[in-house]
């Protein structure tokens, strides 16, 4: 869900750039599924769990595409994320607490909202800014190592992921939604950044794991393994880590350059943001719940929540465009105040 900022949109690839803002609106869709489709009926089910097996690699392969590329650290960008979480983190709490839901106000959870990355707002950013923070770092080791070495490594990053989907439990990265499991993904992407530049057919390859995660949760599921068939679909799984590999090396393929898409990339990770804070989760869980009691029929309803995720994403980008304007001269500022500690950090990130 990353975003560059002060890129310029024409030398960017617009299939990635696309690939972003697909991922971006499966994100939505996975989103809208787990909080606030627990409640449906058996036939809607059966659709919602295909939908969201689709859906869940979208985070890996998000990952996937800053490690493949390899991030460029940059103090600049860093304060950038704070600021736009913060910004989110107490706007969106103002917005709920004051016009919509004024009896759930809180002293401490609105002075929280001031720290969202303390106080882990959103388990995504707080995860990709360690691995941001540490990318110099990491980007120079893999560059040190050899294949063999390298490889080693991520045999080694898989095998310890691997305890959460099959034993239940993993001290490293717990479910999946860890800073573990977020630089495990950064580091298998810079090997296959460095060592596996292209794959042949990989859609089809693509598809031959999502059938496979498919077909094994929903053995596991009439078989009354709940938990494990929940489990074959976290981040930490290998075929989720698969699926978001073959789907990256997908659009690695098209061919296409399109300014308009390179517009709306950046403005991914600002719709990740408005959609998924504590308080936006549960006017959308309100609003998913009343579509699922008004739609019997699970198609219309699957149809009707890719629906909602595009407007959600249209709606979020509006939002996000229009900060990223008022907050760029304030960055700019900042940046010429403090010049001489980004040069310096600068030089010891290089």
């Amino acid at each position: 869900m990353t975003s560059t900022l002060n890129t310029n949109t024409k030398n960017r690839e617009s299939n990635i750039e696309l690939l972003r803002i697909v991922l971006m609106i499966m994100i939505i869709i996975h989103h809208l599924i787990v909080h606030g489709c627990q409640n449906s009926s058996p036939s809607k089910s059966t659709l919602l769990v295909s939908l969201n097996t689709f859906t869940i690699i979208a985070v890996n392969c998000f990952v996937f595409i800053s490690g493949y590329y390899g991030i460029k650290f940059k103090a600049k960008t860093l304060l950038s994320f704070i600021l736009q979480a913060t910004f989110y983190s107490v706007a969106t709490y103002i917005i709920y607490h004051g016009f919509i839901a004024k009896e759930a106000y809180s002293t401490p959870d609105f002075i929280h909202s001031f720290f969202p990355v303390t106080y882990a707002q959103w388990w995504f950013l707080n995860a990709f800014l360690g691995v941001y923070i540490l990318s110099p770092f990491i980007n120079k080791g893999i560059e040190s190592l050899n294949i063999y070495q390298s490889g080693l490594i991520v045999i080694i990053l898989v095998y310890i992921n691997s305890s959460y989907p099959i034993m239940g439990y993993n001290f490293y990265s717990g479910s999946g939604h860890s800073f573990f499991t977020i630089l495990s993904i950064y580091i298998i992407a810079r090997f296959c950044g460095k060592y596996i530049k292209d794959l042949k057919k990989p859609l089809i390859l693509y598809i031959c794991i999502y059938l496979l995660t498919l077909l094994l949760v929903y053995i596991l599921l009439s078989i009354n393994y709940t938990n494990t068939a929940e489990r074959l679909v976290s981040y930490g799984c290998p075929l989720v880590i698969l699926g978001a590999i073959f789907f990256f090396y997908t659009f690695r393929k098209i061919k296409i350059q399109s300014n308009i898409i390179n517009k709306i990339a950046p403005l991914c990770f600002g719709v990740y943001m408005i959609h998924d804070t504590t308080d936006t989760r549960l006017l959308i869980k309100g609003l998913v719940e009343q579509v699922n009691n008004a739609i019997a029929n699970p198609l219309l309803f699957g149809l009707a929540l890719i629906g909602m995720a595009m407007l959600i994403f249209i709606l979020c980008a509006c939002i996000e465009k229009v900060r990223q304007i008022i907050f760029k001269p304030i960055l700019d500022s900042i940046e010429q105040k403090a010049s001489t500690l980004f040069v310096k950090l600068k030089r010891i990130t290089q």
